[in-house]
């Protein structure tokens, strides 16, 4: 059988390298680089394992199976490692292409043939148990050499001990009968073997002994366990901590490159090579705990790409404050702190406005994280911020004459990026703080028993056209017929109580003359489906 005898390249040869592919805008860019290269599997096999897989997902699989076929065994463990398992539980049917991309040209050239054959052999044994128990059934021949088969393909081992009866089709089944081949090959009597030990093993044991091997993979690449990256969530320490043990790989290219003009990037330019090493290898640590901690799937991208640039902005975020923004003492830091602890600072920040959200749910004057009290997009902020990993609601960057909109509401939360966006949320947060005493002043905050609640605008505008119809300053539902009357003595619509109370007042009275509008364009729909109205409540 052919081996491969490319020989590895010297760090000195791989550095300039990794930075091209580092600079590469795209997959296929990245593509083009690798197998442009002097020596395309000693490349591919001195890359991480996970970037690589990140890389084939870019581009992908059908248009990178060279990748696949470069790739080493190991290499290939981690590919299936990464995608074939959701939640701690093993999808065989997610492995099979991988197979095929292995498997592919594998007949007619020797050397792909040697390189399959050692990616087979790398597998755990419980995984290739799962894989086909997942696809095939056993019948033993010596028990009953006449079995009731359903599917049209089957095999004979050699030693006419089982057959096999396939339950995939197409591609599915051309991949599992790859497998059996390539285990037949290999010793004929294995085959025999590990169909007898398919009958017998408990699948759970297989897939919690395949999890274990996989979970110590992942931890040399500095996937950490669920408990412990969820640790980096937690407040910083009171004392220093030890700095957490490196992963055992090289660093990065796929997700390497920092934001240029961050204060991160500035101060870990000036650090010398080992401790530049050293940091891209715990920033590695810090995404891979994000990754786990908030259950991302790595098949998508966009989201590994926002956990790991989330990842770097609480690791930014947390050298900000202990730096107080000089480049130099950050410097000093990157250099000294373990970026875990620079990461718990940073959210540390976002934990302080999470704080301020949940009192204002917990007072009693903002409503309830489902349905909140304010206006968008204060409502929806206090919902984002309140949520068990918070977010940042970009909706408070719109202008103020566009808030109250359904375009206000629309924007989904994203993960803190910067201190511009601790500062916009903690202005925003002091908006509700005030609309939150302006609330219960006027008595329009809701009690926590009720459910759906209306927005404050929609609340204040009810009750004021209750008490200029001549009845209690109360936001109870008017009758449809008097909503021309209502609207009519809205107008103006200027409220001194309001005019008191700052910028809270401005926002609340900006907030109810847009409702008017609102309502004023829309008065006969109203008053034919009351029970749609969002500008003012009202009743049959």
């Amino acid at each position: 059988m052919a081996k491969d005898l490319e020989q590895p390249l010297t760090p000195a040869q791989l550095q300039p390298l990794r930075a091209q592919l580092a600079a590469a805008a795209t997959g296929q860019r990245r593509l083009d680089l690798i197998l442009d290269a002097p020596n395309p599997g000693a490349l591919v096999r001195a890359l991480p394992a996970d970037e690589l897989y990140f890389t084939i997902r870019e581009i992908g699989l059908a248009d990178s199976v060279e990748l696949v076929q470069l790739a080493s065994a190991e290499q290939f463990r981690i590919f299936i490692d990464l995608d074939a398992w959701r939640q701690g539980s093993f999808e065989p049917r997610r492995a099979l292409p991988w197979l095929r991309a292995a498997r592919s040209g594998a007949q007619q050239d020797s050397k792909l043939a040697a390189r399959l054959a050692r990616k087979m052999r790398a597998l755990d044994a419980e995984l290739v148990d799962l894989l086909l128990r997942d696809a095939i059934r056993v019948h033993d021949l010596r028990a009953n050499d006449d079995p009731d088969v359903e599917a049209d393909r089957t095999m004979r081992t050699p030693d006419n001990a089982y057959l096999v009866e396939f339950v995939v089709d197409g591609t599915e089944y051309v991949a599992i009968r790859g497998l059996l081949d390539d285990i037949e090959a290999e010793d004929p009597f294995k085959l025999s073997r590990v169909l007898a030990a398919i009958t017998w093993e408990l699948p759970s044991e297989l897939e919690e002994t395949a999890l274990r091997w996989r979970q110590g993979r992942l931890a040399d690449l500095g996937y950490p366990s669920l408990e412990e990256a969820l640790s980096w969530y937690a407040r910083p320490p009171a004392r220093a901590a030890e700095p957490p043990g490196q992963p055992g790989r090289a660093p990065g290219f796929f997700l390497a490159p920092l934001a240029e003009r961050s204060l991160l990037a500035r101060a870990a330019a000036s650090l010398d090579a080992g401790e530049r090493d050293s940091l891209d290898l715990q920033l590695i640590t810090a995404g891979n705990a994000v990754l786990v901690a908030d259950g991302i799937d790595p098949v998508d991208l966009d989201q590994v790409r926002g956990a790991v640039t989330g990842a770097r902005a609480m690791v930014e975020l947390g050298l900000e404050r202990l730096s107080a923004g000089d480049e130099p003492r950050a410097a000093v830091l990157l250099s000294s702190t373990p970026v875990k602890r620079l990461f718990q600072e940073g959210f540390g920040r976002v934990l302080e406005l999470s704080w301020r959200a949940e009192r204002l749910f917990k007072g009693g004057a903002a409503g309830s994280r489902t349905s909140p009290l304010f206006d968008a997009p204060l409502g929806e902020l206090l919902t984002a911020l309140a949520a068990r990993r918070p977010r940042y609601q970009p909706g408070v960057e719109l202008p103020r004459e566009d808030w109250g909109t359904p375009a206000a509401a629309s924007l989904e939360p994203r993960r803190f990026l910067s201190s511009l966006d601790l500062a916009r949320a903690a202005a925003a947060l002091e908006l509700c703080e005030g609309l939150a005493a302006l609330a219960r002043e006027l008595d329009l905050a809701p009690s926590q028993s009720d459910g759906e609640t209306p927005r404050l605008s929609a609340l204040y505008l009810t009750a004021l056209a209750n008490q200029r119809l001549g009845r209690a300053f109360r936001a109870e539902p008017l009758p449809v017929r008097e909503l021309p009357a209502a609207l009519a003595a809205l107008e103006p619509l200027d409220d001194a109580r309001l005019a008191a109370r700052g910028e809270a007042g401005a926002l609340l009275q900006s907030l109810a003359r847009q409702r008017v509008e609102e309502l004023a364009g829309t008065l006969e729909r109203a008053m034919a489906t009351p029970e749609l109205s969002t500008a003012i409540l009202l009743r049959r």
